[in-house]
């Protein structure tokens, strides 16, 4: 795997390893607890962490090289995500119902990793330009684009779970 990419995958992996021990021994009733109105529980943003990722589509030729990029979204959607700004979920595939179980999430999202490893290893350098992804908002986005959308995501996430548990301490 080419060092950049194998460098951010590490990242990935060591924070998505570093939430789920946070969140393994919670109880039932503090998984599910909600910090306030129309707020998410801790399941709920743990789904919908999952739910984004496998919906993140990988592939090179997948994205036609031709097809427009939304300037500046990329940009606008990262500062939403790193500030922790609340705006309604752009894909509706990715609203959680609520009725998964931590176990369960965390079996898909072992899963959807090994997927994203496989295909990071298939990168080479003429790879990390093309565009490998389609983001409702952003249009086309590399892969390495991609990897900077799954940590900016995952982070805000983390945020809101981090500060759900001090909540329910």
């Amino acid at each position: 795997m080419l060092s950049e990419l194998q460098d951010s995958y590490d990242t990935l992996e060591k924070a998505r390893l570093a939430l789920i021990h946070k969140v393994l021994g919670l109880e039932p009733e503090r998984l599910n607890h909600k910090p306030g109105p129309d707020r998410w529980s801790i399941l709920e943003d743990f789904q919908h962490m999952v739910m984004a990722e496998q919906r993140t589509s990988l592939k090179a030729g997948l994205v036609s090289d031709s097809e427009e990029r939304k300037p500046g979204m990329f940009e606008i959607v990262l500062q939403v995500l790193d500030h922790d700004t609340v705006v309604d979920v752009p894909d509706p595939g990715m609203i959680q119902d609520g009725n998964a179980t931590l176990e369960g999430l965390i079996t898909a999202w072992d899963k959807s990793r090994i997927g994203l490893f496989k295909f990071l290893e298939s990168c080479g350098p003429e790879d990390l330009e093309r565009p490998v992804s389609r983001h409702l908002v952003t249009g086309p986005i590399t892969v390495v684009e991609c990897l900077r959308l799954i940590d900016s995501h995952f982070n805000h996430h983390r945020r809101r779970i981090e500060a759900a548990i001090e909540q329910i301490k």
